[in-house]
């Protein structure tokens, strides 16, 4: 059993019954720590939404300014993206102002880990063994931002990732020079925009094979599915593309597509880096096979969660015509790749993944390439149109 949370609700006028107890359930949207007037505990504000509205929630503990404090024994700190239960009781501090105690707390639901690409045919998630991962974008670039737009909005989702997560870990995304270049295996991770047909185009023994026109953009990845392989799962090759023929491609607004919804860059290009990294959505579109997060546990079906912690991340599914928020990391994609690729175990090697036609490295013995396409019901970036 948890031990009971001590809590204090900041309450709102409607909120107290007659009997002076409540019992509150929903879902922590916020939280922000903060010292006491006196200097004497830290206590954490959080943002409770219930089916009655939100409310504010102040706990004993939390960590500010490099400090933390925490009662012991005692549960863990209310963090966004958990479901709880509350019992309480109203009380009065020294001022005679009234908030709401919490007697009890049932956690009903913890927050979701982040979740991985694969498996592979052993199971293995996903990932880099270098230190780092070339990206090159094709030069023709697109034709629906003016000037050379769309580099900027490059350079600057390839930043988002180095910068935010540099304190923690030893990946870095590394810019070739543009080059004019088409997606397939061949050891160059590709960004590619595609302004009229929104399909990788045919070669002498394949047709053309086209994407679904809800799909903002598409990841494909090369890996190694081999179980006796020490190097399963490793990515050799990804490619990104960006759909231009479905949607207006955007920088900072700013668009000369044709089409009424907008897939700005920066928003669109975030998310699928976080592909190319090994990242997959923190919840289940429509026919999208099981999944567990990093805990070993169930993702959760996108229709069926409203957890901040997922529909707020970078690595959400869905986005709407315009959006950007999706440009800034959530701290759960900067937990991600802390933890696949943390500081310590920093290989100390920075190189593009080599490979020949029948393995993917030069090995004696070649393990076995497999291709994995992140969309068409996989790991698709799908853009919500508005309604009009």
């Amino acid at each position: 059993m948890r031990p009971n949370l001590a809590l204090v609700l900041l309450l709102a006028p409607a909120v107290a019954s007659a009997d002076r107890t409540m019992s509150i359930t929903g879902e922590v949207m916020s939280t922000k720590a903060r010292w006491t007037a006196d200097g004497s505990r830290i206590v954490t504000d959080a943002v409770v939404r219930t089916p009655e509205g939100e409310l504010t929630v102040s706990q004993l503990g939390g960590s500010v300014g490099g400090l933390g404090m925490r009662t012991f024994p005692g549960p863990e700190l209310l963090v966004t993206g958990m479901e709880v239960s509350i019992a309480a009781r109203v009380a009065t501090d020294l001022q005679a102002r009234e908030h709401v105690a919490v007697d009890d707390v049932h956690l009903i639901r913890v927050p979701p880990g982040f979740v991985r690409t694969g498996p592979t045919t052993a199971g293995k998630s996903l990932f880099w063994q270098s230190g780092c991962v070339f990206v090159t974008a094709d030069a023709a670039g697109t034709n629906q931002v003016n000037g050379d737009a769309e580099f900027d909005a490059i350079d600057s989702s390839i930043a988002e990732w180095n910068t935010k997560v540099a304190s923690c870990s030893y990946m870095e995304l590394v810019q070739t020079a543009p080059a004019i270049t088409e997606v397939g295996r061949d050891n160059k991770n590709v960004i590619k925009f595609r302004d009229t047909t929104w399909c990788r185009p045919a070669i002498k023994d394949d047709p053309a094979r086209c994407y679904s026109p809800s799909a903002a953009g598409i990841t494909t990845a090369v890996f190694v599915d081999d179980e006796s392989s020490g190097r399963d799962g490793e990515i050799v090759d990804a490619d990104i593309e960006l759909n231009g023929a479905d949607f207006a491609i955007s920088h900072m607004g700013q668009s000369t597509g044709t089409n009424s919804c907008k897939s700005e860059i920066t928003n669109t290009l975030t998310h699928e880096l976080g592909h190319m990294l090994g990242l997959e959505h923190p919840c289940l579109a429509t026919n999208d096979p099981p999944r567990t997060d990093n805990d070993g546990d169930p993702v959760p079906a996108c229709s069926q969660t409203s957890a901040p912690a997922i529909i707020e991340a970078t690595m959400y599914n869905f986005q709407d015509c315009g959006e950007t928020k999706k440009a800034s990391l959530s701290q759960d994609e900067i937990d991600a790749i802390c933890t696949i690729y943390p500081t310590a175990s920093d290989p100390g090697v920075c190189e593009a993944a080599g490979g020949t036609k029948d393995g993917c490295c030069s090995s004696s013995t070649s393990p076995h390439p497999s291709t994995l396409l992140f969309g068409l019901g996989l790991v698709v970036l799908a853009l919500r149109r508005r309604a009009r």
